[in-house]
Parts: C-alpha cells; sequence; structure tokens
C-alpha cells in the first residue's frame, strides 16, 4: 500500500480498529470494498492469503453454534437476533483477519521490528529492557524458522528411509517427544554461541543500540497518517447521517 512501513502499519491497523467499530453493514460494505482494493494491489498474495484462512472460515459453524447456544442460555436475546450478531462478527473478522494477513505476508518479520527500532530511536530513551525486549523478538524471529525447517528435514529424512509410513497419530505423536528435545538443546547451543558474539561485539555498552539501516519517519509521513486516520474516521461519520 504505502511505500514507508510506519504508515503501512499504521493503515492496517486503522483498518482494523475502524471495522472492529463497525455496527452496520453499510459500514462493513465500505470496508470491504477498501480490502477489495488491497486484494488487487496484492493481487500476488490471494492465493496464500486464502490458504491461510481456510482454516478460520471451516471453523465458523462451530464458533457460529456455540456463540448461539450460549447467547440463548445466557440471555433473552432470540435465535434469530443470536445469529445475525455472530454472522456480522465473522464478517468483520474475515475481513480483518484477511488485511493484516495481507500486511504481514508483504512486509518481513525483520522489517517489523526494524520499524519498532527505528521508531524507539525517535523516542532516544535509555531504557536497557526496551533493547533486551528488541534482542529478544529478533532472535526469536531468526531461530524459530531454523528450529522449523531442521525439524522439517528430521521428518522428511524418517519418511524417505520408510520410518513413518502408516503411522497413527499417537505415534507420530511419541516420536515428536522423543526427537523434539534434541533439536530445542541444539538450538538452544547455538542462542549462547550467537549472545557471546554478542557480548563480545559490546551489547549494552550504547543504549539505545544503533541501527544500520533505519526506516526514516519524515513530515509527509505524518501528514499520510492523518489523512489515514481522517479516512477511517470519515467512514463512521458518514455511516451515521
Amino acid at each position: 500500500m504505502f511505500k514507508n512501513s510506519l504508515v503501512n502499519l499504521w493503515f492496517f491497523l486503522g483498518f482494523s480498529f475502524s471495522l472492529i467499530m463497525s455496527v452496520s453493514y453499510l459500514e462493513w460494505g465500505i470496508h470491504s470494498i477498501i480490502f477489495l482494493v488491497i486484494s488487487l494491489i496484492n493481487r500476488s498474495q490471494i492465493l496464500t492469503i486464502l490458504r491461510k484462512m481456510k482454516t478460520f472460515v471451516l471453523y465458523f459453524p462451530i464458533m457460529l453454534i456455540i456463540y448461539v447456544l450460549f447467547s440463548l442460555l445466557l440471555t433473552d436475546n432470540s435465535i434469530i437476533f443470536s445469529i445475525n450478531e455472530a454472522l456480522f462478527g465473522f464478517l468483520k473478522l474475515i475481513l480483518m483477519v484477511g488485511a493484516m494477513t495481507f500486511f504481514i505476508e508483504t512486509t518481513s518479520s525483520q522489517d517489523i521490528v526494524i520499524l519498532l527500532r527505528s521508531l524507539w530511536l525517535k523516542i532516544d530513551k535509555s531504557w536497557k529492557w526496551v533493547d533486551d525486549l528488541f534482542l529478544f523478538l529478533e532472535m526469536t524471529l531468526r531461530f524459530y524458522p531454523t528450529f522449523q525447517s531442521t525439524w522439517q528435514s528430521i521428518r522428511n529424512s524418517r519418511k524417505a528411509l520408510g520410518l513413518e509410513i502408516e503411522l497413527s497419530q499417537w505415534s507420530q505423536v511419541k516420536i515428536a517427544a522423543k526427537e523434539i528435545p534434541g533439536v530445542l538443546i541444539h538450538q538452544l547451543r547455538r542462542a549462547d554461541d550467537v549472545a557471546m558474539a554478542i557480548n563480545l561485539r559490546g551489547y549494552g555498552k550504547q543504549v539505545p543500540r544503533g541501527l544500520t539501516y533505519h526506516i526514516s519517519f519524515r513530515g509527509d509521513h505524518i501528514f499520510q497518517m492523518t489523512i489515514v486516520a481522517f479516512f477511517f474516521f470519515g467512514i463512521h461519520f458518514i455511516a451515521a447521517i
């Protein structure tokens, strides 16, 4: 949507918040048009988004039954009113989840951390615990994909050797319980090596830490964020007329 990651994040958060505040199908319809525009701009990601939202859509009948059941038991609402409320809530959630999934797919996790660190450098506060939090996020984003790929490699190797042919779900759980601790220990040892390297490079001596490739934030970005805020505010103002 926007070239600046901060403005892009502001837009998608504004879209989600505005959608939550919607109370009519007119407001939902306007947000649907915005979502359609987002989909057209990021049409290369549409199939990925649909695959990720498939599970959410399939669980909707279960959520609908649970919501209607509790509404009938705990309130005086009619079944028609309860179904309508659940359907409207689901329609809002599907747009919100879809929009944020578009943002996550088009923005890497590392870019989000860099964005947050860029904002923190603008504030220029010497709070070491914030730097520690950013470091924790960066290490998590670095090691979790590695852990996932390592575990997938182990599974593929076992399948290639014919060791997981026609195994029951319980048998696969027991195999995972035996194998995953070893993978975790390996990742923890790698984390210790990284922590030692970070300390040797002088981590903690400069607070806040510097950032090589920071995300710029200028006056025109503030103007764009203001326009976005007024745009979503205007949706509810027009719908209320």
